[in-house]
Formats: C-alpha cells, structure tokens, sequence
C-alpha cells in the first residue's frame, strides 16, 4: 500500500469503509485530497519517515510531505523542507529529549499531545501546540503557533498578580460582599481591623457580623427604610450604592472579641452592563484618631486655650438650651457676670504670667464654686461668665452668688506673692428680667458694671432702674401695652420686585405705631421693648392676623398673586400655638396659604434646632413659605439652610449698602448669592437705596431687591397706585 492511501486511512478513518476502498482503488485522487487539506489548514503540517540503521533502532525522521505553513515556521527553508531530515532542520531536538519521544510514537503507537516553549531563533514561534500520531513507519505530525495565546496568558497572570498585589497591600480595609451581602473576599488589613481571619469569614458569615444590629435599625428608621429581614440590615449599609452612588457613612464596627471601632465604610455596587448587582465593594478604616484629632480641635475652637473653659459660642449656645427648659418646666436660669477687680494692676506689675496664673486660679474656684451641671465660661480678658440653671427663686440665686464671693475670697499665692484677688458680679435671671440671651447678659453686664460703680467686691441683682432713660421707657410700655385695644399699631407694606422682570412680586408687612403724643414711631424705638417685657407675643399676633386680610385685600385690588412677607420675633416663634395662629390667619382672611411667607432671624434657627424644625415642617405643610432676615449678621450657616428647606434669603441692607463701593461688602453679597442658588433658594436684598446699588445687584443675579429706591413702605391704602408706580420704575432701571 502506498503512502498517500495510507495516510488517508489513518487521517481520516471516519469516512468508514467505503473510502477505504476509495482510497485503493484511486491513489492518486485521494493524495490530491490530503494534500489540499494540509495546505488549506491553518496549522503547519508534516509527514515523517522512520530512518533506521542495521539494527533497526531508529536514528532519524525524514520530511516526506510538508504544507507551506510548516516552511512558513522556519527561516532559510522557503518550502524545501521535504527530503530534510529532523535533526538537519532542528538538532538542538535530540538534546532536548524531544526526539526519543518521537521515536517512542513510532516504535508504540501512542499518540503525543502537549506545548513546548521554542527557544530556537531560526523558529518564528516562542510557543507550539504539537500533535503527534504514528503513520505506518512514521509520523503525522501538526503544529500550532500558540506564541500570542500564551503572551495573553502571561499578561492576564500578571495583572492578577498585580491586581492581587494591590488588593493584599492596600493601606485600609477592602471587603467583598454577594449581593446578599455574604463576604466573598478580604484582605490582610481587613482581617487586622475586624480581628477574625479571613478562613473564618469568606463565604461562611455576612458583613453585618461585625455591625451592630441596633445601630442598624436605628439608621433604618432615621432613613425611613424597609429593611428585609432575611439581609440582617445589609440593605442600610448598601441604600445609596443600590441607587448607583458611592455609600459614605460612619459606623460602629464590632471586632473578634466584641471591641467597637468607629470606621468609615465607602461601598459601592457592582453591576453588569445590564445593570444586575453582581455584590458590593467596601472600603473601611478605623476613625478613632481622626475622632480624637477633630475633638481635640473642636476643643480649641469652642475653649478658652489658658483656663479650659468654654468660650462665647458654646456659652450662648448653651444659655439658649437653658432658657427653653427653664420655659417648659418653669424654672429659672441665671447669669452672673464677673470682672476681676484692679487685675490690670496685676498684669503692670507682676506681668502677664502672673497674670495668668490668677486667671487660672480663678477658673478652678469659679469651677468649685457651682455644680457640674452648671457652666463656666470666660468672655476674653479677666471677665467670666456663670450660668446656673434649674434653680426655682431668687432666694437661691442670691446663695449661689454669696457661694461664689466666698469661694474668691481666700488668698492666692502667686510667684511667692500672696494676693488678694476680689470681683465685681452682675446678676440677671430669667425669665424675671431677660427673655433672651442678649439681653440675658446685657442685663448682666449693667448690673456687674453697677457693682462696680458702688465700691466692688460684691455682686447686684439687675434692676430696671440701672437703665438710662428708665421712666421714659416705663412709659414707652404703658403706652405699648395699650396700643393695640386703642387701635394705634398700623401697617405698612414695602413692594419687592424681580430684578430679572422689574415687575412687583410681593410685599413686606412693617408695623408702626401711630403714638397719640409722639407721632409715628418706627419699629427701632419699640420693637426691643415689646421683646424685652413680652409685648412681642400679642404685637405679632396682631401683625400676622392684620397683614393675611388686608394682603388679601391688596392683591384682590390689584389683581396679582403677590407673596406677603410677615416677620417674626424669636419670641414669637417659639410660641407653642403659632402654627394655629398662622394657620386662623389664613382660613379667616381666604389669603390662599402659598402666598404667606413668614420671616425669621438666623439666630431663631439655632435655638433648639428639633423643636424648630418641627415647627417649621409643620409650617410648610400648610403651605407656608420659610424666608431668612437680615442674613449675613448672625451665627446661622449654609448646613442649617439645607436642614430647614428655606425658599428665600434676604442680604442684610448693611452688605447691600456697602456693596457698591467696599469689594469685601461685594465679595459678600456675590458668595451668598451663588450659594443660594447651589441650593435652589431665592434671594432678596434689603435696604436698596441708589440706582448704583440696583444695578450691581441686577450684574449678580439676584432675584429681588426692596428699599427706598423702589418704594418707601406705604399704608395699604395707598399701596396699589404705590405699586404701578414702582413697576415701572423698576423695570426702566432694569432695562
């Protein structure tokens, strides 16, 4: 039998019987058939005889047959391979072992399947796929050139070790959840914060193992979610990456051993193109130094840095706190001011380091002299600041001040000096004379100024008369208290504008009061009063029911949906029934309740800020708008603007006036009104009163102006021809 038709048989023994017999019968067309297989295959094909010496033992493999792919692998050959032998075409082969395996093909029949990496440069391959089979007294040999599968192979090895590198050796905690949040995958830092091996969680324990479950469903209730039972409160940890975002919060982290850690955990989804969660990423690292750090600085910020007390801020804060318990319980709180007698004396003579050591002195007896409960501040310089709180009369005020001066009273030692060290204490209490915290320690500072006047080392109780002008302003309040049953208070409106339309939008209520003696009074000659003695609370009641039915009047008048402005004290605002108030305005009047808006202060949304927001909630669920007066002068900040959902920011009118001509004044005004509008909030500047002031705030954007250059406030009466008026002047000046 011949080569050609043995080689069919063994190539191609599944065409059966039939094509065995073809093959016998017409050599020569089944040769033509091997050969235009071999040449159109992809691969390099060859077919090699057994060379054998006397003994039969066999010494080398003769090229019979090769395809063009097979030359195409060797450089210098062109297509001349058949007749070479396979050591005359690669004789490194018989050192490397290659060639006895060969031989064990021919000799047994079994077949050779496997890679080898070339080294040969005459080869134009780094890496070959070979199969070998016996083909009567040779072989049939098929090689592949696998240099760029394996190149992508070492590529993809690589990277994975990179990849793994990084993940192995990053800096903070990486975890790998399933969407059921199972930990998948952790590295070593991971196992170093939570405590546990990774043997001991990876696809045996979920990650809120180390959370803890009550602080899991506390933040489910402040998010307002629905967690699934069967995810153990994985849903909290995961609600903004579930939304496509990047998850960032602080939690309580529970270690092997039940250590807490507070860690921030950044988690983020893994999605398919098709937008199927395939698990969750999470990056955490332990906060407790950063925590330390940022206390330590907040310490700094809101402490007097020689003595440790608190300083202005955190005091006001806290008297604000203090005076809303003392309403709810109907107790008092006091204040007591206190300035060192004769201590620049001290400083001018010993220096300003024994200065400090009786300052320091001072700030340890002050801190024995009232409970822990109680706060000591120091104001700057040798002036301190006493709030006790919960005490029920004045007899006990008037211990803890004799407590006070006896605790001052021993000598102190300083730098080998013995000094007698006495103070001058101011007094105010509330609610028996302030209501508020100005006025709290105004009242205060008086009086310790009037202790003072009366020889030092002692301490008074403020009195009315320590005021100047006292029977004028006992008067001033007889003559308010009266004011409204004698129907003396009026109101005026001021017309805002839009500054992109020049049309009148709205107004704003302003009280006067028509005095029968002096004429028409401002609100600055008293406003304060009415805060001071409690008038407030009628006076703005008044104001809010007057302002809805004569507002509703005007805008019936005129035609137009006008926004009616109506201010509110802080007093006021803490009414408990202010909301009905507000809302009996509006059903009396038929002022559709969209159009009010009410105006607070910075400073009233910073007193007890869960009450306010309530209370401002409420508001707006009946439709109420929520404007800030006079930003810019008081302690509120953008944060506050976000937690209260604020429609409108009016400039306080002393950056209005400055604007145009002080850059900072204009730096001012500008920053509020970008931030503003970052947060979708409208803003309205006050007390315009040039066209140079106008026209700057039209330059910024600014979405309404009022002031004397528009229109002065008017009485209602006269507010309708007032507005047509100022429409058409607005809108030339806009022009």
């Amino acid at each position: 039998m011949g080569l050609a038709a043995t080689s069919s048989l063994l190539l191609f023994p599944w065409h059966g019987n039939q094509r065995r017999r073809q093959a016998l019968e017409h050599p020569a067309q089944e040769r033509l058939r091997i050969l235009a297989s071999a040449e159109t295959s992809l691969d390099a094909f060859l077919l090699l005889d057994a060379q054998r010496d006397e003994s039969g033992a066999i010494t080398d493999l003769r090229v019979s047959f090769s395809n063009r792919h097979a030359a195409g692998l060797l450089d210098g050959f062109d297509g001349e391979l058949t007749g070479h032998t396979l050591l005359d075409v690669g004789p490194q082969i018989l050192a490397s072992g290659f060639f006895d395996q060969l031989c064990r093909v021919v000799n047994t029949g079994e077949p050779l399947l496997g890679e080898a990496e070339v080294r040969d440069p005459r080869v134009q391959a780094t890496w070959l796929r070979y199969q070998v089979v016996r083909l009567g007294d040779g072989l049939a040999m098929t090689l592949g050139n696998i240099s760029e599968m394996k190149a992508s192979e070492q590529r993809y090895k690589e990277l994975g070790e990179f990849t793994e590198s990084i993940f192995e050796s990053a800096p903070f905690s990486i975890f790998a959840t399933d969407p059921d949040g199972m930990i998948t995958a952790m590295n070593r830092a991971a196992e170093e914060l939570c405590g546990y091996n990774r043997t001991d969680l990876v696809g045996k324990a979920p990650l809120t193992l180390l959370h803890d479950r009550k602080e899991l469903a506390v933040r489910a209730r402040e998010q307002k979610l629905r967690t699934d039972p069967s995810l153990e409160g994985f849903d909290v940890l995961t609600a903004k990456a579930m939304q496509g975002g990047l998850d960032e919060q602080e939690w309580t982290l529970l270690r092997a051993g039940g250590m807490r850690v507070p860690i921030h955990l950044a988690v983020r989804a893994l999605k398919r193109e098709s937008g199927d969660v395939t698990g969750f990423v999470g990056i955490a690292f332990d906060v407790t130094e950063h925590r330390a750090m940022m206390e330590y600085v907040t310490h700094l910020a809101t402490h007097d840095q020689l003595t440790g007390l608190v300083g202005r801020a955190v005091l006001q804060d806290r008297i604000r706190q203090a005076v809303e318990r003392a309403r709810r319980y109907g107790t008092k709180v006091a204040l007591f001011v206190l300035d060192l007698d004769h201590f620049k004396r001290i400083n001018d003579s010993l220096g300003h380091w024994a200065g400090d050591q009786v300052l320091l002195e001072t700030a340890a007896r002050l801190r024995l002299a009232v409970r822990s409960s109680d706060t000591v501040a120091r104001m700057g310089g040798d002036e301190f600041v006493l709030m006790l709180e919960d005490l029920t009369n004045l007899h006990d005020v008037e211990h803890c001040a004799h407590n006070v001066m006896k605790r001052l009273a021993p000598e102190m030692s300083i730098d080998q000096h013995q000094m007698h060290v006495t103070a001058s204490i101011g007094v105010c209490v509330y609610p028996d004379i302030g209501s508020d915290v100005q006025h709290l320690l105004k009242w205060a500072d008086a009086a310790m100024y009037s202790a003072k006047e009366n020889g030092r080392n002692q301490f008074q109780m403020f009195r009315s008369e320590m005021l100047k002008n006292s029977e004028d302003r006992l008067a001033l309040e007889r003559g308010l208290r009266h004011a409204i049953d004698n129907d003396e208070l009026v109101l005026h409106y001021q017309p805002h504008v839009s500054l992109s339309t020049g049309a009148v939008i709205g107004m704003e209520a302003l009280v006067r009061w028509m005095h029968p003696e002096l004429g028409l009074l401002m609100p600055v000659h008293f406003i304060a009063l009415a805060e001071e003695t409690g008038l407030i609370l009628p006076l703005g009641e008044w104001a809010v029911q007057r302002a809805c039915r004569e507002g509703k009047q005007l805008c019936d008048e005129l035609g137009l949906d006008l926004t009616l402005s109506v201010n509110l004290s802080p007093q006021q605002f803490q009414q408990k029934d202010l909301t009905e108030t507000i809302e009996r305005a509006i059903r009396e009047s038929g002022l559709p309740p969209q159009r009010l808006e009410v105006e607070i202060t910075e400073n009233t949304l910073m007193v007890n800020s869960a009450a306010t927001l309530e209370k401002l909630q409420r508001l707006r669920e009946l439709g109420v708008r929520i404007a800030i007066d006079d930003f810019g002068t008081g302690f509120c900040n953008f944060k506050y603007l976000l937690d209260y959902q604020v429609d409108r920011l009016k400039i306080d009118q002393q950056f209005v006036r400055q604007a145009a001509i002080d850059p900072n004044a204009a730096a001012v005004v500008r920053s509020i009104i970008a931030m503003s509008h970052g947060l979708n909030i409208r803003v309205v500047a006050e007390g315009v009163e040039t066209e140079e002031q106008f026209r700057f705030l039209v330059r910024k954007r600014c979405d309404e102006a009022q002031g004397y250059f528009i229109s002065r406030p008017i009485p209602a009466g006269d507010f309708a021809a007032a507005v047509r008026a100022c429409g058409a002047v607005a809108a030339l000046r806009s022009a």
